[in-house]
Order: structure tokens, then C-alpha cells, then sequence
């Protein structure tokens, strides 16, 4: 054997240029230079004469490595199969490898040079250009190289394919680097926490946890966090697949992997952990121990708590559960990606590019939706979609909609798996119907079940399959519910009669009329309808034994609701039985309904919302049967005057009778007017809920509801509250908004309870607020006209905090917020004060705060933020600073300055690569903004009132809406290649801009305004504009033409351009639907010209519409209540005008990767 070359590259890559190189080729080369390995690709310019060139031959015989890739034309390349027959030779000679790649073929058309390959030799012999010998040694090379193991693409996705082959070459190779998918998206964030917490060249032993569910991208982040940190660590190991790998082999894998060698082989565990200990104390290590699932792995391997290793070694533990992370230094939690970065992931694989084309762009949005975030899922169906037509896409789609990927499913389902049989109960319960819900009920009725459900939700949030966000909501991951509910369909054998849930309402209403298979069903939801109403008034009995959980929700929700269906007697035609009914949800109750009173026997929970029911409904005495009802829920019943009897109801925790408008009397059982509300026999209760009624007082005997946690009692007339509200020793929540008549101080007794963790005071007239407790982590006290400045500063555990206070009089000094600085905890503050001249020197100490709104008259100076900020919004009209400097927050996602008289300069806005949103509104002495090219995630621009300024500069890759308003000075647009992604346009009382360039090549545009624009003359051609459905063009005198074909307007409204005086090409709108015109004196005259009849049918009276303008924020939105109730409400409470839902739609998505807790909305929620 001869002795081999040294070295210089390690991989060859062999193809057919035309076949793969922009392909596998390209992403395979990436993907090999991205892990460190040094890899050849052939250039086709070498290939001149005959013979393979000597630079050619040099890289192959080098090259430790040769990776032919297989494709269909690959045999019919004379210089692939010469180099073919050069790595067969040098792998005889030289003991180099060849692994090949079998792209769009099978291993036996090349082994056996068949079908394609055949066909490709047979050309070579057909041109009798080459000698017989040069033949048989082509079809050799096919035949030996054919017979090799190698890697089948088939249906795989390229990125994952690639991660494979680039994971085997680093362990042939012996790298220590490992690969990362070319198609990764940035996780920057999460990369800089850890790096954070792992500090630089520090010698404390560290261990970082990363938890989250499966696919959601905790290998690949702990991947990236490896390959940073491994030049500074004398030894290494990453540990992947520990799951289903024996602990002895992976103490076996770690020693080796440190010490670079082949260490003896382990008997057991203990001598693992022994050899472990003496071999590697010493060694400063970098160790990722990968999908553990575990306690017994982390104290084999690492031995969490102890010290196994040198000074300053690093473990990182990525897991499912985050129970096995408490002996961590640091956790980080993984959730689904936001919307833009799983846009760009999706398309990265599915389309091989960052963004979809525009006729991929509905479809891809869909794709979004079915993946919800999980990066899996984006990358395993955006391979499967890769190549595919419109079509292909659309049926894949489809039934993906429905069935749940298989790659996918079996990456979820072992998770699943490895619960215990309750966990599976409750896990798929949420899956089928209780996303959205309020967890403090459904518990009810699992603990009656016997499910164990504190202790089940407990392991299934560990394990992260389930989440409880706020507002106490069930959240479970998208993909993770249809897992849940294809579990449901796979063991009925996809027959609904035998499912145990059943969600659909066709569905349902099958199971119902088939006699067979109903003892199967534990839970069904449909609606009332006349389906339903047949189904009812069948004359033979019908027994739905198990069923535990019911809902029915009427179509009609009318007041009138049930009046058009005729009067049925459940009990009498059609006595079904449910004996172990635990939970009736039925919203817009009928009236005329009768229930047969054994199914109320072991009822739990009772909601009938909006339903007709009266204080003579006959149900009430049915219901003295539910012994154990916890819950019952009548929220507007505004035909309900009095509630029912309550004494048989012991253990009744939750009462809700919110809009119940008419109602005036509380039975006896708990007192005698609801005007009074006594409480004495109610100390079971644990959450009450009165709302717009008519009460001015809570009694001192709402004192002996000892286990109150939730009271809610908003926009009442409420003028004060008792003293005995502090004899609630396990309040939690308290909440009285828009209690306007509620004044004075806050009883101090309040600052007893310790448990309490949520006030909130809004749009009320109390002044004073007493010392609270410490617990508090949520206080509301906005629009609240009297209230002076609290002393907030024991509060160290706030998190949200929402404070608004009154002017002071002359008499009164200014607001102080020295305290501020210490809620050390604060993620969110609205401070809405304009008597604040400075804030406190510590403000910037505030790290954990990410949410910041600040609207003040008086402040003089904008003092130095909290670094960590990714929304700011600022109000400030006597800031005395000409030029502010926001450089320093660079996460900063979204900001909005306004009202700021003097301000000239905004500096800084260039190093914030994360802003995705810009807002400047009423900055008349602005002058300039830097060049904003570097805002490469900048989606939204819209600056309002600012005069003075002449130019926005920058080319802005990502932009889709810009609005340009009362700009009078402006002179220039950003650089025409902005508008490439521009979906909405406005652009008001620029009176300066003569002209509108790069339109031309917005494909995406859907709506254009232009208003009061004296100096234009011309529009660019709108032909490629193909989603355009609005255009509004007013006070344009010079405008002479609106050029291009508008196949797809709508709505076309033209006011005030006297020059305007044709269209291009009217025959072009074949979808408009509205036409007005006003003032335009030359377009009016060609309006009755034939050319013009097709318009002239679609036109209507001129009605005259107020000018669309983009979201608009006034003083009185900024002083208002946006974190009334949840988190959620903070976030997207905004004014929107109807134009811009959609807008607000799309910011909403984008916050949901600064905001990842706060998944359920406010209008998705559901529950009782």
C-alpha cells in the first residue's frame, strides 16, 4: 500500500453541476465549512481537454474523504465518472474512503448501471469517442462504488439529511466541532442568556439547564452554546440521545471523549462514576448531556451538586422535564419560535430562500399555523414541501391539517409515552377540549374522577407538554394537540363510534344516532342544532353511561335562543341517561329543555351562560341533587331575578353571576338582597364573581368567606370598601375596576394578606393606597384621578406594575419615585405621571424589565433605561434634551417616541438589529434620523407630525408598512428596494415629495393612500402590484395618470386631482366593486368616453369617506387601562381602526416571542 498524501482537504465532493450544485450540493459544502472541515468542490472551469487536470486530480488524491453524489445525470458526465475511477483507485491505493451520497437514485441502478445509469453508459458507447478499457473501468468504478454504504435522500429533508452526513464525517474525521443545520434561524437571545450566566474565563463550575418540549430546538441551542465555548476547555464531550442510551456506555463515551482516548471498558455504574471522579478532576470540561429524562443519568455522569471536574468546567443539560434541573445554576425555558423567525425557518428549507414568493405566501402561512412555532415541525414539513408544486403543497396541507406528520408525531410521542395513565387522561382531555380553559375548573372535575390532578398537571408542565399562562389558562403546543387528538382517533382504529372524546360535531352526532360503541364515549361537545333537535326527539331510551364531560353550544345566540325549535321533554321522549355526568357546559341554555334529574347526581361544574333560564326554570330543583357541585357559572342570565336555593350546596367554591342585570334578590341560603349581600353560609367559596350590579357596599360579613381567593367585583357603584376585606386570609386576586364611585383610601387591613398577589384599582377615585404585602406581584392603578404616589418599596416581588397619578397643586411637591429602582423583579411598567421631573439614578438597574411605558409632561431629561427593554413607548413634551441616544438597548423589539417638542436628533437607532417595529408621532423639531439600513428585521415605519424632517435614509429589507404623515419638509423616501415586501402605504400632507419611487416591485402592496401631495406629478407602474385591493388618492393637483394594469383593486376613491386625466388602462380592473370620484374635472370628462363604461357601471354617488390613517394614539389612550385583568390585555390593548387589524395581527404574532407565557388572548380564552 502506498503511503498517503499528506492532507490539505478532507472531504471531495463529486456531482453533476446542472443536477445538485445550487441543491445538496450547496447546502451539503455550507454545511461541511460551517462544522470546520475543509472540503473540495469542483469547478467546472478546470475541466478542460480530455484527461482530469492536475489541480483536480491533486484534490481528490488529498482528500481523506470522497463523497460522490449520485444523480440521475451523473453517469452521463464523462468527467464524473473519471473522477469516479480516480476514488476508487486512490481508495485501493491509498486507504482513502469513499461515502456516497444516493441523491435521486436507487444503489441498485448504480451498482448495476440499470434504468438512467444504464442509459448513460450506453450514450458514452454510442459516440465512440472512448476506448473499450475506459468503458469497463467506468462501470467498475459505478459497480464498486454502488456496493458501498452510503446515505439514501429519498423523501428526506435536506437540513436534516445534511446534519446527518455532517455528524458521521466529524466522527470520521475526529472533530470536536459538531454541525449546525445551514438553515438555522439566529437564536441570539437565547445564546446570550447562557452566555451571560456562564461568564467569561471564570473557574466556577457551572451547570445550565434547558428545558422545553420535544422539537423545540434545546440540542440545537445547546449545540451552538458547545461550539463558542469549546477552544477554551482542555476537554470535551457532548452526549446526545441519552434517553435511550445504557448509562455504563455513555461513562464509557464522556472519559473518551475528554482524555482522546479508548479508556478501559466499564463493568457497572459505580465503577463509571469512580473513573469519572479520579480520571477527569483535574480537567477543565465542557459537557452537554443531551434529552435527559432522568435523575439516575445526571448523578452517573456529572453528579449534580458535586465536584467532578476542574475549576471552571461547564455542563449544559437540555431535558423535557424540568423537575431534573433543580440542582441547575441557571434554566432557561424553550417555547415555540415567534412568527417571523419560523416564516424564515420554514422557507429556508421548503423553498431555499428566507422569505416565500409571493404565490407561496398564503400557503406558507398556512404551514405556519399547522407547525405552530415548533421548529421540528418547520423544518421536517418544510423539507417534505421542498421541490413540490402549488399543487402538492395544498393537498400535503391539507392532510397535514389533520394527521400530524409522522417524524413529528414519533418525536412528541415519547413523551407522551412515558406517562403514567391519569397524566394520559388528563393530557389528552386537554388536547380535545380545554385549551383556553381555566385550569381551576377542569381540576374539579378530574379530583372527582380521581384522577389526581394537582399532581398530574404538576408532572405534565414539567415534562413540558402542558403550560398554565395567565389567567390561569390551559395551554398545550399545537402540534402537540393534535398529537393528543390523533392518539384519540388511532386507538378507536379511526372510527368515531369507538373514540372516548369526541370534538367534531358531525361527529358527534354519528356516535349519538349509533346504538353501538356509546359506552365508549367519556367526553363529546356539539352544538344545538337541528341535527342535534332530531337526534333529541327519538322515542327509544339512550344511555351514555361514561360520559363525564358535556358541552353544547346553540347556533343561534340570540336572545330568542331555542324559541324556534319546538318544546322537548328530555326526560319523557328521550330519557337519556348520564350517570356520570361531571361537567355540563351549556351556553344559551333553551328554556323548554327538561333534564332527567339523575344526570345532575355527580355534576361537579354547571355553566349555563347567556342562557333564557328564569327563577321558575324547573331545573333548580333537579340541581339540589349535586351534592358535590363546585362550580356554577350563570354569567348573563339577565332573565334571572334571583338566584336558586343554595343550602343543599355546601361545597360550592365558585359562584359567577357577572351580567346578571335583572337580578336584585340572593336566596336565603346565603342572604336576602343582593344590594346587602350577606355571606354567612358561604365559606366554602373560593372565587366570586359580581360585575355590573348594582351594588354600593360589600358587607363586613363577606369577612367569614375564610377560603376566598378570587373576587371580582368591577364596574359597580361600589363607594367604598370594608375593613373586613382584610379577614380574607387566602385572597389572591381583588379586583375593582371601573368602580368610579369608589373613593378615599384603600382599607389598611388589606396590607395583612399575605397571599395576596393581584390588585387591581382602575378608573376609580381612591386617593391613598395603605402599605401592601410583600406577596403582591401585579398592581393596576391607572386612571385613577386622585391618587397620589404610593409607597411602593417593600414590594420586591412586583412584576407588573401600572401607575398612573394625579396632577398636584402648587401646594403639593412633585411626584417621587425613589423606591422604583429596587422592584428588582419588574418586567412590565406603565408610570403615567406628568408631574415627574426626573426618575431615580437606579432606574437603569431595572434588568429583568422588559416592558416600559413612560408618559410624562414634565420630565427633563430622559435618564439612562434598562438594557434589557424590548418595548418602548415614551411620552415626554417638556424633555428639554435636543438628542437622545437609545444605541445601548439592543433588544429592544419596538419603540415609540412622541410628543417630544424639542427634540431635534434621535441617535443610536442603528446597532438595534432586533427593532421590528418604529414609531415617531408629534416631534416638530425633529430634523434628521440616521440611516436605518442596518434594521434588518424593521417590518413597521410610521412617523406622524414631524415637519422639520427632510429624509429617511436606508435601504429596509424587511419593510411591509410604511406611513409617512404630515411630514411637510420631507423631500426623500427610504431607498426604492424597501418597498420589495411593502404591503400597506400611507402617506398624508408630505408637501414636499415630489415623487413615489419603488412601487414598481411591490409585489406584496394591498393598500395605498396617498393624500395632499401638491408637487406629485406621477405614480409608478402599478402592474406588478397583484394583491392590491385599495387606493385612495386625495388632493394630488398634479397627478396626470395612475399607470399600470389593477386587476386586483377593489376600491378605488379619487378626490381632488384636478390634473388626473386617464388610467393607463381601464379596461384592466376587472375586480373593482367601488369607484368614487370628487373634484376631478379632466377625469370627469373622459369618464363618459366608451373606453371608460366598465368603470362607469362600478361608480357610485360621491359619499365622501374620513382620510384611513394608520393606529393613532391619543393622550387618553396613554393614560388608560391597558393591564386591566392580564397580561395579555397590556399587550394588545390598543385602538385599532379598521384597516389596520390586520396590522395589529401581525404585531401581536411578533410579540409573542417577547412574551412567550402570554399565549392564550384575551378573545381565545375560554372557560367559564
Amino acid at each position: 500500500m502506498e503511503k498517503p498524501m499528506e492532507p490539505q482537504y478532507e472531504v471531495f465532493l463529486s456531482f453533476r453541476g446542472p443536477d445538485t450544485r445550487s441543491d445538496i450540493t450547496d447546502i451539503l459544502y455550507n454545511g461541511l465549512i460551517d462544522a470546520g472541515i475543509r472540503a473540495y468542490r469542483d469547478n467546472e472551469q478546470l475541466r478542460v481537454g480530455e484527461e482530469i487536470g492536475p489541480e483536480l486530480l491533486q484534490a481528490i488524491k488529498q482528500s481523506k474523504i470522497s463523497i460522490p453524489i449520485f444523480s440521475k445525470g451523473y453517469a452521463a458526465s464523462k468527467w464524473c465518472l473519471m473522477e469516479l475511477v480516480q476514488m476508487v483507485e486512490c481508495k485501493e491505493k491509498g486507504g482513502q474512503k469513499i461515502m456516497p451520497i444516493f441523491y435521486d437514485v436507487e444503489p441498485s441502478e448504480v451498482r448495476n448501471q440499470i434504468a438512467i445509469y444504464g442509459e448513460g453508459i450506453q450514450s458514452h458507447i454510442n459516440k465512440q469517442q472512448y476506448t473499450d478499457e475506459t468503458i469497463q473501468n467506468w462501470k467498475a468504478a459505478l459497480k464498486k462504488v454502488g456496493e458501498l454504504k452510503g446515505w439514501e435522500l429519498k423523501e428526506r429533508g435536506k437540513g436534516e439529511f445534511t446534519k446527518e452526513v455532517v455528524q458521521k464525517l466529524l466522527i470520521e474525521l475526529k472533530k470536536n466541532y459538531l454541525a449546525v443545520s445551514n438553515c438555522l434561524v439566529e437564536m441570539d437571545d437565547q445564546v446570550d442568556q447562557i452566555m451571560e450566566k456562564i461568564g467569561e474565563q471564570t473557574t466556577e463550575t457551572k451547570i445550565i439547564g434547558i428545558h422545553g418540549m420535544g422539537g423545540v430546538g434545546k440540542s440545537t441551542l445547546a449545540t451552538i452554546v458547545y461550539n463558542k465555548l469549546l477552544a477554551d476547555f482542555d476537554g470535551c464531550c457532548f452526549l446526545s440521545n441519552v434517553r435511550d442510551t445504557k448509562i455504563v456506555s455513555l461513562q464509557n463515551q464522556l472519559i473518551s471523549n475528554v482524555l482522546k482516548n479508548k479508556c478501559l471498558s466499564i463493568a457497572n455504574i459505580s465503577e463509571g462514576i469512580t473513573e469519572i471522579k479520579e480520571r477527569l478532576f483535574s480537567k477543565k470540561v465542557i459537557i452537554v448531556i443531551d434529552d435527559v429524562d432522568h435523575k439516575t443519568q445526571l448523578d452517573a455522569l456529572v453528579g449534580v451538586g458535586e465536584r467532578w471536574f476542574g475549576g471552571g468546567s461547564k455542563v449544559i443539560i437540555t431535558t423535557r422535564d424540568k423537575e431534573l434541573l433543580k440542582g441547575a445554576h441557571f434554566q432557561l425555558e424553550l417555547t415555540k419560535m415567534d412568527f417571523q423567525h419560523s416564516l424564515i425557518l420554514f422557507s429556508r428549507h421548503a423553498l431555499r430562500r428566507d422569505y416565500p414568493p409571493q404565490e407561496y405566501a398564503s400557503l406558507s402561512k398556512k404551514a405556519l399555523e399547522i407547525c405552530g412555532g415548533l421548529p421540528l415541525a418547520l423544518e421536517i414539513i418544510g423539507s417534505l414541501l421542498y421541490g413540490k408544486d402549488r399543487k402538492k403543497w395544498e393537498t400535503t396541507l391539507k392532510k397535514l391539517e389533520t394527521i400530524p406528520n409522522g417524524k413529528v408525531k414519533s418525536k412528541l410521542n415519547i413523551s407522551f409515552e412515558a406517562l403514567e395513565s391519569q397524566e394520559k387522561e388528563i393530557f389528552l382531555d386537554i388536547c380535545c377540549f380545554f385549551v383556553g380553559y381555566d385550569v381551576r375548573i377542569a381540576i374539579h372535575m378530574w379530583d372527582s374522577c380521581k384522577f389526581s390532578p394537582e399532581y398530574s398537571l404538576e408532572v405534565l408542565k414539567q415534562r413540558s407538554l402542558i403550560k398554565i399562562v395567565e389567567g390561569n389558562r390551559l395551554w398545550v403546543h399545537d402540534q402537540l394537540r393534535d398529537l393528543g387528538r390523533d392518539i384519540i382517533r388511532e386507538r378507536a382504529n379511526f372510527k368515531p363510534k369507538k373514540q372516548s372524546r369526541v370534538w367534531d360535531h358531525e361527529e358527534a352526532i354519528d356516535v349519538l344516532e349509533i346504538k353501538e360503541g356509546r359506552e365508549n364515549v367519556e367526553a363529546i361537545s356539539l352544538k344545538f342544532d337541528h341535527q342535534f333537535q332530531d337526534f333529541m326527539e327519538m322515542e327509544e331510551p339512550v344511555s351514555l353511561s361514561n360520559l363525564r364531560f358535556l358541552q353544547v353550544d346553540c347556533v343561534d345566540s340570540d336572545e330568542n335562543n331555542g324559541k324556534h325549535f319546538p318544546s322537548t321533554d328530555w326526560a319523557k321522549r328521550n330519557p337519556i341517561m348520564l350517570p356520570s355526568l361531571r361537567w355540563l357546559s351549556w351556553h344559551n341554555f333553551p328554556v323548554f329543555f327538561k333534564f332527567a334529574a339523575r344526570s345532575f347526581k355527580k355534576l361537579v361544574i354547571l355553566d349555563l351562560s347567556r342562557s333564557q333560564i328564569t327563577d321558575e326554570w324547573e331545573g333548580w330543583n333537579h340541581l339540589k341533587m349535586a351534592k358535590n357541585l363546585k362550580v356554577l357559572n350563570l354569567t348573563g342570565c339577565k332573565n334571572l331575578h334571583r338566584t336558586p336555593d343554595f343550602s343543599t350546596h355546601e361545597n360550592l367554591e365558585q359562584l359567577i353571576l357577572g351580567r346578571c342585570t335583572e337580578l336584585v334578590q340572593v336566596d336565603r341560603s346565603i342572604g336576602t338582597r343582593i344590594s346587602e349581600l350577606p355571606f354567612g353560609n358561604f365559606g366554602s367559596l373560593v372565587e366570586l364573581k359580581f360585575y355590573r350590579a348594582n351594588i354600593q357596599e360589600l358587607p363586613n360579613s363577606i369577612g367569614t368567606m375564610k377560603n376566598l381567593r378570587v373576587l371580582t367585583i368591577g364596574f359597580s357603584f361600589l363607594v367604598n370598601l370594608p375593613s373586613a376585606l382584610g379577614m380574607l386570609e387566602k385572597l389572591e386576586e381583588f379586583n375593582a375596576c371601573e368602580c368610579r364611585n369608589l373613593s378615599g383610601q384603600i382599607p389598611s387591613e388589606i396590607g395583612e394578606l399575605s397571599f395576596l398577589r393581584i390588585l387591581t384599582l382602575t378608573s376609580t377615585r381612591i386617593s391613598n393606597i395603605p402599605k401592601l404585602p410583600e406577596s403582591m406581584t401585579e398592581l393596576l392603578l391607572t386612571r385613577n384621578v386622585q391618587m397620589r404616589c404610593p409607597d411602593l418599596s417593600n414590594l420586591l416581588n412586583l412584576r407588573v406594575l401600572s401607575l398612573g397619578l394625579k396632577y398636584q397643586s402648587p401646594s403639593h411637591p412633585a411626584q417621587s419615585l425613589n423606591w422604583i429602582g429596587g422592584l428588582s423583579k419588574l418586567e412590565f411598567l406603565l408610570l403615567c405621571c406628568h408631574d415627574l421631573v426626573t426618575l431615580p439614578s437606579d432606574f437603569n438597574l431595572l434588568l429583568k424589565l422588559r416592558w416600559l411605558e413612560l408618559f410624562t409632561h414634565n420630565l427633563e431629561c430622559l435618564p439612562k433605561l434598562p438594557q434589557n427593554l424590548s418595548y418602548f413607548h415614551f411620552i415626554g413634551r417638556r424633555l428639554t434634551e435636543k438628542s437622545i441616544n437609545l444605541s445601548y438597548l439592543e433588544k429592544l423589539s419596538e419603540l415609540k417616541v412622541c410628543g417630544c417638542e424639542q427634540l431635534i436628533e434621535i441617535q443610536g437607532l442603528e446597532p438595534l438589529k432586533n427593532l421590528q417595529t418604529l414609531d415617531l408621532e408629534y416631534l416638530p423639531s425633529l430634523v434628521k434620523l440616521p440611516d436605518l439600513t442596518s434594521l434588518k428585521k424593521l417590518w413597521r415605519l410610521r412617523i406622524t407630525v414631524c415637519p422639520k424632517l427632510v429624509e429617511v435614509r436606508g435601504k429596509l429589507e424587511s419593510l411591509e408598512f410604511l406611513g409617512l404623515i404630515g411630514c411637510e419638509s420631507l423631500k426623500q423616501l427610504p431607498d426604492p428596494s424597501s418597498f420589495k415586501h411593502m404591503e400597506e402605504l400611507f402617506i398624508y400632507g408630505c408637501w414636499k415629495l415630489g415623487e413615489i419611487q419603488g412601487l414598481e416591485v411591490s409585489e406584496n402592496l394591498k393598500v395605498l393612500c396617498v393624500d395632499d401631495l401638491p408637487l406629485l406629478e406621477k405614480l409608478p407602474d402599478l402592474t406588478n402590484a397583484k394583491e392590491l385591493k385599495d387606493i385612495e388618492l386625495r388632493r394630488c393637483p398634479r397627478l396626470v395618470e395612475i399607470r399600470g394594469r389593477l386587476k386586483s383593486v377593489v376600491s378605488l376613491f379619487i378626490d381632488g386631482c384636478g390634473s388626473l386625466q386617464k388610467f393607463s388602462d381601464p379596461s384592466s380592473f376587472k375586480k373593482l366593486e367601488d369607484l368614487e370620484i370628487k373634484d376631478c374635472e379632466r377625469l370627469e370628462e373622459i369618464m363618459e368616453s366608451d373606453e371608460y363604461r366598465d368603470l362607469k357601471k362600478v361608480r357610485r354617488p360621491f359619499q365622501g369617506r374620513t382620510p384611513r390613517e394608520p393606529i393613532s394614539w391619543s393622550e387618553e389612550d396613554f393614560a388608560s387601562d391597558r393591564l386591566r385583568n392580564t397580561k395579555a390585555n397590556l399587550r394588545f390593548g390598543s385602538r385599532i381602526s379598521r384597516f389596520h387589524a390586520q396590522i395589529e395581527r401581525r404585531r401581536m404574532q411578533r410579540l409573542d416571542a417577547l412574551w412567550p407565557d402570554a399565549i392564550a388572548s384575551p378573545n381565545g380564552s375560554k372557560g367559564l
